[in-house]
């Protein structure tokens, strides 16, 4: 499911370089992302959905910023196409893990 474009949630802005975009805002979740790897192993991953604008660099439209990744200057380690694939460090996910984003209905 892609993020709704429009919202309570960060925008792009050619004006401010990614990072600062994101960390301007208020961190809240939009998104869930349920990782699974392996055999058996999975976690839930709490992100908050930042628009890339479509000129974005790499494969993600989609900035998915966990809290702890928002605060340093680093890219956000997840990222997800219009389309809802998702990337993890601008690469595609190993053959023995998926990932799925759900969103946060509040």
């Amino acid at each position: 499911m892609s993020p709704p474009r429009d919202g309570g949630f960060g925008s792009f802005d050619d004006s401010v370089e990614e990072g600062r975009r994101a960390r301007s805002l208020m961190w809240f979740i939009t998104h869930r992302i349920v990782y699974s790897h392996g055999q058996n192993a999975s976690e839930t991953i709490e992100v908050m959905a930042w628009d890339r604008g479509v000129d974005a660099p790499g494969p993600g439209r989609y900035a998915l910023y966990t809290e702890q990744n928002r605060e340093t200057d680093s890219e956000a380690e997840w990222t997800m196409d219009t389309e809802g694939r998702v990337w993890l460090r601008g690469e595609p996910l190993p053959d023995d893990a998926t990932a799925v984003v759900e969103a946060v209905l509040e």
